[in-house]
């Protein structure tokens, strides 16, 4: 196999992917569950792409063949079907090898771009037209991260749709903002129903006994942080990952604070600064490694 050949093919793809994903969410008729699925594939076709271009070997499957093996590693000649029964990586997995290859960070909303995929794919499940925006901003901004990698210009991706792509992206990141916003609003207003009329040793003994529990949420860990909306303690809970050399890293699902009652989950974790990060000690930590998330 030809790295360069590879390469452009799964660029081309890509393009012709997203080209249609943005045809079907412009154009009438609107069609928002293909406009999220093309766009998922364009996403992970580019992402290999980029794999493809540092090494073809990238693109092998997390349990590859003989066979597999033999085609990236340019001897497609000793297996009998060729490249026609290659099987490569998966798009989640090809997303997490190119966070750590090229220290790609993809965008919060990324995850559930494939997830609205596979739903819409093995289950019919559609989107809300505004949660649809916001995945295609995510694949939008995503893509144009890894343009530069390939030697290529997002008007050259993109276009006629270069300028509606930027002010989708630029909708969907003001929309998610204000609603972030406005759940702080809410939970301040909560906060100072709350407390009105108490003195500050009341109000420290309400916050402590309210803090002193996480609310419910189907991730089993938790790490202190502070409320967002009420500066209260309160924990964020999530999952953790395994890293390079022992490491352990906590990925943040989701936020509850027993006091204003401010809940936050997805990208409205990285609003309020919850991000990913090493459970160990600054002593221990490599500042030289990068972790390899997991984004599934």
């Amino acid at each position: 196999m030809n790295q360069d050949e590879i390469r452009g093919e799964l660029v081309r793809s890509a393009q012709r992917w997203a080209r249609t994903a943005l045809d079907a969410y412009f154009e009438e008729p609107l069609d928002q569950d293909f406009a999220v699925h093309h766009m998922a594939v364009a996403v992970e076709h580019l992402a290999k792409a980029c794999l493809a271009s540092i090494a073809l070997t990238l693109l092998a499957d997390i349990k590859p063949s003989v066979e597999d093996l033999l085609v990236l590693g340019g001897r497609e000649d000793k297996v009998q079907k060729g490249r026609a029964g290659l099987r490569t990586v998966g798009g989640a997995e090809a997303v997490t090898r190119l966070a750590k290859v090229q220290n790609v960070k993809p965008p919060a909303q990324l995850t559930r771009l494939r997830d609205a995929r596979n739903g819409i794919t093995h289950m019919g499940w559609g989107r809300a037209s505004s949660e649809c925006r916001e995945l295609l901003a995510a694949g939008v901004t995503y893509i144009d991260s890894l343009l530069p990698a390939l030697a290529k210009e997002p008007s050259w991706f993109w276009e006629d749709h270069y300028e509606a792509c930027k002010n989708l992206v630029e909708k969907a990141t003001s929309e998610l903002k204000l609603r972030y916003e406005a759940k702080i609003r809410r939970a301040q207003e909560m906060f100072a129903q709350l407390t009105d009329r108490m003195s500050d040793s009341e109000k420290a003994a309400v916050v402590a006994d309210l803090s002193a529990a996480p609310l419910p949420s189907r991730w089993l860990l938790y790490v202190p942080t502070q409320c967002p909306g009420c500066e209260s303690p309160a924990l964020v809970s999530g999952r953790d990952k395994d890293g390079e050399y022992g490491d352990i890293w906590f990925l943040p699902r989701f936020f509850g604070c027993r006091v204003c009652k401010l809940t936050l989950t997805g990208p409205e974790l990285e609003l309020a600064g919850m991000k990913a990060h090493s459970l160990r000690t600054e002593e221990e930590v490599d500042d030289d490694w990068e972790p390899d998330f997991d984004f599934m």
